[in-house]
């Protein structure tokens, strides 16, 4: 008794993976690239830690490379048009951040605020009946400062590029995909 093999079903799973693959493996990229700012370091070839900040008090023990996240939040897919996927970002300050910056920047002129300290009533009461109070920041006013030229020094600190692990990791993703429609 002769085996017929369908040839058919496997054609058109064939079909419909390339159709989906495309951007199933471009989230994957997100999501390995966005798994950097986990880890804190780029996995190339092997694993790169990216260099520490130079420590300011406020920022002591923080993520590298998040402030408010909008950075780690805008890597998306941007493109998926007849096979080819593009993956990018439209934060202005994601290149010099990747592949690192070293030069003059001007910084446009605007306004700061000046603060003025006082001190309010906080509603509480000490033990012998005096108010208590604490200290307020106000703004007070704003001045005007002129445009200047700063040095800028930002080291590299990969999260998107190519890969090699990343590469290994969609080729296994899709070798298993086909391999589905061959059971």
């Amino acid at each position: 008794m002769a085996q017929t093999f369908p040839l058919k079903q496997v054609e058109s799973h064939f079909k419909q993976v390339l159709r989906y693959a495309p951007g199933m493996l471009g989230n994957e990229a997100v999501n390995f690239f966005t798994d950097s700012f986990r880890s804190q370091g780029w996995l190339g070839s092997r694993f790169e830690p990216w260099k520490r900040r130079r420590t300011d008090g406020k920022r002591k023990g923080r993520s590298i490379l998040v402030d408010t996240g909008r950075l780690r939040r805008s890597i998306r897919i941007t493109s998926n048009s007849s096979g080819i996927v593009k993956i990018g970002t439209d934060v202005p300050y994601a290149k010099a951040h990747n592949e690192g910056y070293r030069g003059q920047v001007t910084v446009k002129a605007h306004q700061r605020n000046k603060y003025k300290k006082n001190k309010v009533g906080s509603g509480k009461l000490t033990k012998k009946g005096k108010e208590r109070m604490k200290t307020v920041s106000t703004i007070s006013g704003n001045y005007e400062v002129q445009s200047y030229t700063r040095k800028v020094n930002l080291p590299e600190r990969r999260f998107m590029g190519e890969s090699p692990y990343l590469t290994q990791k969609l080729k296994r993703i899709l070798q298993a995909e086909f391999n589905k429609g061959l059971r």
